[in-house]
């Protein structure tokens, strides 16, 4: 369902505050009417309510009482509904259309009773359901309301405070490096897709694809060609059957998906353009934030990770006496390697691709190749071992994980968009090769919560290890270098110097935007001068910061000031000066401008001189939000400043050097 309208009525709702308690009545009740709820995006527009609510555009409690009101309504008429029917119901339109959710739901109510009610409301495909059920399996009303009341009410806050907790996110980010805030957008939006594809793509096999299965296996079986090979591998006493058709059906679908891009994009502009489009998308969205939380997640994807981790479940593999799982799991590994590893030399070695200059492009990834049979493997094993209900969820966790790891590397440019996605699809193909053969031949089964807690105990740790190991020289060797330029010092002093940019950022939701200063010299010099006025370096803010920012009372003693971002780099000098209103306090950053002066090459930075306000947001999470510095401040400024060369060439700058030219 196309929810562009969604935006458009979040955007409503900012500019018209007062109807935004009429609106989650609506989408509440709707969403919780049997059937009708599963069409519409209700918890969309509660998540984006409560970013509202983090920003300050509107009170929670009303709208916390509006949603928990129109809940229990849509739930109410949903019971009575089914009361009234019961069993008639299902031949009722639209209700005859979907019988097996009906269905669904009466086997989820008769294995759980009133817990079904709870458990329901915040399962979203069975919220529209239970409730009918209900009625229809005879619930009294005094109990389902007892039931129903309290849900509805939990129901509203659990929805909003994710919302509430990602507006204030947004806030921060884009207050301190206004290019996160679209990072963390990208991040949410690819995890939710990737959860809601894996998860409605395998309901949907599961559920209605077993017939058509049994009939794709009958035609391969009497097929002349095709029964040769299925044959054998499609034997209908196999309680794995379906599966194995499953996964060889996506074993095509992937193959030759990986065969089209690999061949045809050498003779096709369009992949090009789209690799470098993606990765000048992902350079303009580079910042001092998320380049750590990236560098460490494509840690990931180091051998020192995937190598310990399939070792560590192969020996216990081997330990539980499954040696058929242990050879599969080991011919998946070594396998996976070698595959990439031979076509990545034979890409190479391709004439097309040595004169184009471009051997690189077409490279699948060898990273996301080996990450992707190591996860995805682990995944088609595990399944085996669960309950096919739960089947699931194996396949939801590393898919999310590979969404992150493809993410972070695309991010950082150690990948192009196609070698990624070739990368995936040599692992994906490899994977079912091995997960076919696995399912043929293994009969018996092994402890799959002693398995996964190997696998991910020792993913955990040697994950941990390699970021504590490699994420400083990582960041720095990974840091997006800064266009530079030369100019005379007396060009800058005299005109130059209004040709700089002018602004750290474009972004309308950030107050102090303009630069107001420009300083040639050292830090450390500018540091020392304004030290003798009470200007000092604040305490670092390290991983403590998000504990510190949750003082209920914080202080400019207790709470430091972030480094803000310019052109993806964190401000070169931060200074703050304490003292008078706890809940203010003075600031002046200043970052490389990339000018370079000659001769002499003495670097020009832009800086900002600021006054920061507390923000408190949710009543639990604080920041320091910057404000212009008023015309007193600037004054200050150049008085304390006077051993300096100084020149205020307009009210809204002063340049600062520390030799005269």
């Amino acid at each position: 369902m196309d929810a562009g309208w969604t935006q458009d009525l979040m955007n409503w709702l900012t500019a018209n505050p007062g109807w935004a308690g009429f609106w989650v009545f609506v989408m509440s009740f709707v969403e919780s009417l049997l059937l009708v709820g599963i069409l519409v995006p209700g918890i969309i527009i509660l998540f984006g309510i409560g970013a509202l609510i983090s920003l300050g555009a509107m009170d929670m409690y009303p709208i916390w009482l509006w949603g928990s009101v129109g809940a229990f309504a849509g739930d109410l008429i949903s019971y009575f509904i089914g009361r009234r029917y019961r069993d008639h119901l299902v031949e009722i339109w639209p209700f005859s259309h979907f019988p097996g959710m009906l269905e669904r739901g009466r086997r989820y109510f008769h294995l759980h009773g009133a817990k079904s009610i709870v458990a329901g409301r915040f399962i979203g495909p069975l919220r529209p359901v239970i409730p009918v059920t209900a009625g229809i399996m005879g619930m009294g009303p005094r109990k389902f309301l007892l039931v129903d009341i309290p849900t509805c009410i939990l129901w509203t806050p659990a929805y909003l405070i994710p919302g509430m907790l990602f507006g204030a996110s947004l806030e921060v980010a884009s207050e301190y490096a206004g290019r996160m805030s679209l990072v963390l957008i990208i991040a949410v939006v690819v995890l939710w897709l990737t959860w809601w594809f894996i998860w409605t793509a395998y309901e949907l096999l599961a559920s209605r694809s077993a017939r058509w299965l049994r009939h794709v296996i009958r035609w391969l079986r009497r097929h002349p060609v095709f029964r040769r090979i299925a044959g054998p591998l499609l034997d209908s006493s196999q309680p794995e059957v379906l599966s194995i058709t499953m996964m060889g059906i996506l074993l095509v679908l992937v193959f030759w998906s990986m065969v089209i891009l690999l061949f045809l994009s050498p003779f096709s502009t369009h992949p090009q353009s789209i690799d470098q489009a993606v990765q000048a998308y992902a350079l303009a969205l580079r910042n001092h934030v998320a380049d750590p939380v990236m560098v460490a997640l494509t840690q990931l994807s180091q051998l020192w990770v995937l190598i310990p981790t399939s070792v560590a479940l192969l020996l216990w593999l081997i330990g539980a006496g499954r040696k058929k799982a242990a050879l599969h799991w080991l011919v998946a590994m070594g396998g996976g390697v070698i595959l990439q590893v031979l076509l990545g030399w034979s890409l190479r070695a391709t004439p097309i691709l040595s004169e184009t200059g471009a051997n690189a492009l077409y490279d699948p990834s060898a990273a996301l190749t080996l990450a992707t049979v190591v996860l995805g493997y682990y995944a088609v094993m595990i399944a085996r071992e669960l309950q096919r209900r739960k089947r699931k969820w194996p396949y939801v966790i590393i898919g999310l994980l590979l969404s992150l790891l493809v993410l972070s590397r695309l991010y950082l440019g150690l990948d192009w968009m196609s070698g990624a996605l070739m990368g995936v699809a040599l692992g994906m193909t490899w994977t079912f090769v091995v997960g076919i053969a696995y399912r043929q031949r293994a009969v018996r089964g092994f402890n799959g919560m002693a398995a996964s807690l190997i696998f991910f105990g020792m993913l955990t740790a040697t994950f941990v290890w390699q970021v504590g190991q490699n994420i400083e020289q990582d960041v720095e060797a990974l840091t997006v270098p800064l266009p530079q330029r030369e100019i005379s010092s007396g060009r800058w002093w005299e005109e130059e110097w209004r040709y700089l940019p002018s602004e750290r950022t474009r972004l309308s939701s950030v107050a102090a935007r303009a630069f107001n200063l420009q300083y040639a010299g050292d830090p450390e010099s500018l540091a020392q001068v304004l030290a003798a006025s009470g200007w000092q370096e604040p305490e670092s803010a390290n991983w403590r910061w998000p504990i510190l920012s949750m003082n209920p009372e914080p202080t400019e003693f207790s709470l430091p000031p972030l480094k803000k971002d310019y052109l993806g780099r964190a401000d070169t000098m931060l200074l703050h000066r304490l003292g008078g209103d706890p809940s203010t306090q003075e600031t002046i950053r200043i970052w490389d401008s990339g000018i370079r002066l000659k001769p002499g090459g003495q670097v020009v930075y832009l800086g900002q001189i600021s006054t920061d306000v507390l923000v408190q947001r949710l009543g639990v999470f604080s920041y320091w939000r910057a404000i212009p510095a008023e015309d007193e401040s600037v004054s200050g400024l150049l008085e304390e400043l006077s051993s300096m060369l100084l020149k205020q060439v307009d009210r809204s700058m002063i340049l600062i050097s520390e030799e005269v030219f």
